[in-house]
């Protein structure tokens, strides 16, 4: 059944999306002129003009987001769906700041209104494309993802082991953890490094496990992105009808392919063995 407000509301939705990409540029212009401006203050000690400027602006986008979930979008549940979470997002930091208790918090979460810049993804067809690459990417890239996972634990805690006793940094798993990520990404920043043998051959083994995990995480973004990039070349390619279809085509694949302690193979094997028991209780040739 239509939605009656549809019709209704439409004038005033074009209108605010005519208006949304300016107000966000100007929301994140003034956001950087205040911390220029006023770098050690939050949003209420700094120059009124700020703060009522952006009210103004959340107000806006608080509108636009009541309207939209009057009038439905038509792709789902609109606050559920990607367009109804980015728009939360994009006014949440400024009501939270209404809480008391954030009080002393009001300049980091002032720097959410960054945030606002993923509604472009609404308008912009670069964007959607873009993000439907990385999205094709991470159903490869999680296997890769909980391998890398599994390296870094299985090396922070030999470290924490073994280089533990020696250097008080290691004795700490956030800061070991903190010297893989910056080794297994070759930033390498030289702050802290092992000092035993055991612990530099530990760090050998990871750098080139690290190293061979990464160019696989590039290959699979690599393959998605060239995927995509060869669809996207049809002016009727739509890229935001393609992420249920990815994700029906992977929960597909999932289904079929279940990982459920056994292979098919080893279920027909262990059934041929139990026949021959059967078939010979005795064990007799």
């Amino acid at each position: 059944m239509s939605n009656p407000l549809r019709g209704t509301l439409r004038p005033a939705i074009d209108f605010l999306d005519r208006i949304a990409q300016p107000l966000v540029l100007y929301s994140v212009f003034m956001l950087a002129l205040e911390c220029h401006l006023y770098p050690l203050d939050d949003s209420l000690d700094s120059h009124p003009f700020f703060l009522w400027s952006e009210r103004c602006v959340a107000l806006i986008f608080t509108v636009e987001y009541v309207l939209r979930w009057m009038r439905n979008s038509g792709r789902g549940y609109y606050p559920l769906t990607t367009f109804g979470i980015i728009d939360l997002v994009s006014i949440l930091p400024f009501w939270i700041g209404f809480i008391p208790a954030v009080d002393p918090y009001l300049r980091q979460i002032r720097t959410l209104r960054v945030l606002r810049m993923l509604k472009f993804f609404r308008y912009n067809r670069g964007l959607q494309v873009m993000t439907l690459g990385f999205y094709r990417a991470y159903f490869n890239l999680r296997p890769l993802l909980f391998t890398a996972a599994m390296i870094i634990l299985l090396t922070m805690f030999a470290l924490y082991e073994v280089e533990g006793p020696e250097q008080e940094e290691f004795r700490n798993l956030f800061t070991t953890l903190w010297f893989l990520e910056v080794t297994g990404t070759t930033v390498g920043y030289g702050d802290i490094s092992p000092a035993t043998t055991a612990g530099k051959a530990i760090v050998m083994i990871y750098m080139i496990a690290g190293l061979a995990i990464f160019m696989a995480c590039f290959s699979a973004i690599t393959s998605a992105f060239d995927e995509v990039f060869e669809k996207a070349e049809d002016p009727d390619f739509d890229p935001l009808d393609h992420f249920p279809k990815i994700r029906r085509q992977q929960l597909h694949i999932f289904e079929r392919h279940k990982d459920v302690g056994t292979t098919a193979a080893e279920d027909e094997a262990a059934k041929e063995d139990e026949t021959k028991q059967e078939s010979n209780p005795a064990g007799t040739q």
